[in-house]
């Protein structure tokens, strides 16, 4: 039976780095393979993580997992942000949704239920407004 290869050997074994600058030094040739990281960049993604690079050099992980895991941390922080749903959900009983069905069959506030039910809202909130019935600032 032939002798597994020893941990060490393997690409992503264990690191073996005497010291911590030996460690970083590593992460930021990784690093550097990156096209779209400039040098500048590189340092400031170093200087960023240093806490987080201290703690994987003394739990002897490979250099390779933590510039990985810095660079999809800067992709992830780079990636526009989801937009905010601000629809608002209104439940609406089956004889309110008769009416409102109705109501896209006549064409007059929208060609579906969706539609019809934010036109009615938006009137209905607008007349409130105009006639002093709802307030849209705290009395004082």
């Amino acid at each position: 039976m032939p002798k597994k290869p020893a941990t060490a050997e393997l690409p992503f074994a264990r690191s073996q780095y005497p010291t911590l600058e030996d460690y970083i030094d590593a992460v930021r040739k990784l690093l550097q393979t990156r096209k779209e990281l400039s040098a500048k960049w590189i340092e400031e993604l170093i200087a960023g993580d240093e806490i987080y690079l201290s703690n994987c050099f003394e739990k002897q992980e490979h250099p390779a997992a933590a510039a990985f895991e810095i660079f999809i941390t800067e992709e992830e922080s780079a990636r526009e942000p989801v937009p905010a749903d601000s629809r608002l959900k209104v439940d609406v009983s089956e004889q309110g949704k008769m009416h409102l069905k109705r109501l896209v069959e006549l064409g007059l506030w929208g060609d579906s239920v969706e539609a019809v039910a934010k036109a009615l809202v938006e009137q209905s909130l607008a007349a409130k407004l105009e006639s002093g019935l709802l307030r849209t600032s705290n009395p004082k």
